[in-house]
């Protein structure tokens, strides 16, 4: 990846432009392997602009857009404290969104954005970083294995009706290998 990546924390008037990206990447990622009912229902609520203002204005948690010289890539959304969707420990931060534009994938963006979440975290005095990835991603499980998290529990995660299980995955920022 020749371009250097910089990193925008989302402000409120950005929403329209942070829920266009979510909507975008939500659906390169998972439409095809979802019931489509489901898949319409969870769009228009996980990503309506009311949900992502209020994800917005919760204290603990952070949007960020990516960009790859002018152009955006990618975004993400990190949690801490009671913003964290699950094990909520003071000493953790939960990536809770990490996504790439198609266009944007394999050029080693993901693993420059992973590698930058890690660092914010130990900059934030946490003892590690975790995430939860569909059980069915069996390419993001072997990309975040590849960088260190390793499985750690389950819970179980909503598309519409649609009950899907995600693995917890985790790793220790202490460990100079979770690089």
């Amino acid at each position: 990846m020749a371009a250097a990546l910089t990193y925008s924390k989302c402000t409120p008037d950005q929403l329209e432009l942070l829920s266009s990206m979510s909507r975008e990447t939500f659906r390169e990622a998972f439409e095809a392997q979802n019931k489509p009912q489901d898949f319409i229902t969870y769009l228009d609520k996980a990503f309506s602009m009311e949900t992502l203002g209020k994800e917005l204005e919760q204290a603990g948690s952070s949007f960020y857009f990516i960009y790859r010289e002018d152009e955006l890539v990618a975004y993400m959304k990190l949690n801490t404290g009671k913003a964290q969707t699950d094990l909520r420990e003071a000493k953790g931060m939960e990536l809770e969104r990490i996504y790439v534009l198609k266009d944007y994938q394999g050029l080693g963006i993901g693993a420059a954005v992973l590698s930058h979440v890690k660092q914010l975290a130990r900059e934030a005095g946490k003892e590690y970083l975790w995430l939860g990835v569909w059980e069915e991603n069996k390419d993001a499980i072997r990309f975040y294995e590849k960088h260190g998290f390793v499985k750690s529990g389950m819970h179980p995660y909503y598309i519409g009706n649609d009950r899907q299980m995600d693995w917890v995955m985790k790793t220790d920022l202490r460990n100079l290998n979770s690089q």
